[in-house]
């Protein structure tokens, strides 16, 4: 701030001494810029300089970065130099929005690279679906198998079941397979997630065939039952280990494959 009386340099855009123009407000330096002219057109639109009331005594000297060139540095007219922002300044916030910006869009181009590669290479082949399917069956997931299957087949499942969609569908299906097995829970004082994690199962796709819009898969499906007790001995005639083969036809429906027919068995 100047001494009291003393003249002050006014308000007004000065040079900043690196071709381009920065605002005094009167008392001291602000963020406010203008580049350097880029030509004579640009030049026009420049605010030109406003002079001192109270030009110096003392010649015209090269003042330093931030200083104004129209007049010199005596004591009376010393303002605080601009310096440059450390943290939070205008150039440093525009170039971290800048660096936030690119970052961001890295992000959504690699969010949209991992969406097309799990669509080209993981879950999305009839072999993929498949699979997906029968395990879903296997753990009474009836929510998904409901949206593998085919759309036909798929309202004709949600029909049968008085439901709305498919999660009316797997309300319906939990009920009924819980009281179907009420009875094997009370006579083996097993639950049926008890029963059900008692099997080792294994699904392997031996074969895809695709011809268009359609595909078969032939499916191998083992299971064994890794405990020793009367549920194995009187519901699986102590057969303790299964394995089938069966092929499963599929559809593909906007762009996706669905479960046409879940058993063929060869």
């Amino acid at each position: 701030m100047p001494e009291p009386n003393q003249p002050t340099v006014p308000a007004g855009w000065y040079p900043d001494g690196r071709g381009g123009q920065r605002w005094w407000d009167g008392t001291q330096w602000t963020e406010h810029t203008q580049p350097p002219a880029a030509g004579p057109a640009a030049d026009a639109t420049v605010i030109a300089p406003q002079q001192p009331q109270h030009p110096p005594a003392q010649p015209h000297v090269q003042q330093p970065y931030g200083q104004p060139q129209q007049f010199a540095q005596p004591q009376q007219f010393a303002q605080p130099a601009w310096t440059p922002p450390t943290g939070g300044g205008a150039r440093g916030g525009r170039k971290l929005g800048l660096l936030l910006g690119a970052g961001a869009a890295a992000l959504v181009l690699l969010l949209v690279l991992v969406v097309v590669l799990v669509k080209l290479v993981g879950g999305g082949s009839p072999g993929d679906v498949a699979k997906e399917y029968l395990e879903a069956t296997f753990e009474s997931d009836f929510a998904t198998v409901c949206e593998l299957t085919a759309e036909d087949q798929r309202e004709s499942l949600i029909s049968n079941a008085d439901a709305d969609d498919c999660g009316g569908y797997a309300d319906d299906q939990e009920r009924s397979e819980q009281e179907q097995f009420e009875d094997v829970e009370d006579e083996y004082d097993l639950s049926l997630d008890e029963i059900r994690g008692n099997f080792d199962v294994e699904v392997e796709v031996e074969d895809v065939d695709e011809n268009g819009d359609e595909a078969s898969v032939e499916v191998r499906q083992t299971s064994e039952y890794t405990e020793d007790d009367a549920f194995l001995d009187e519901e699986l005639d102590g057969d303790r280990s299964s394995s089938q083969t069966f092929t499963m036809k599929l559809v593909k429906e906007d762009g996706d494959w669905r479960v046409e027919e879940p058993y063929s068995v060869d």
